[in-house]
């Protein structure tokens, strides 16, 4: 069983002018923003694997994180 922790934070959009402010961090990381629901996040990459993006109706819909190990 693995330990569970949130990869994605969310970040605060400035509904004025349309920006959001992005923290730099150590790891590798993209920035996900979903106009249709007024929502950004950060989202932390798996170091060896996939990071997945699913979209449903033009809204983004679910992350996948498929994990590898290098032999």
């Amino acid at each position: 069983m693995g330990c569970w922790f949130v990869r994605a934070k969310e970040l605060k959009i400035d509904i004025q002018t349309m920006t959001i402010t992005v923290p730099v961090g150590n790891e590798p990381a993209m920035i996900q923003v979903d106009p249709q629901q007024g929502k950004a996040k950060l989202v932390t990459l798996v170091p060896h694997g996939e990071t997945v993006v699913k979209s449903s109706q033009g809204k983004i819909a679910k992350l996948d994180y498929r994990k590898s190990e290098l032999f």
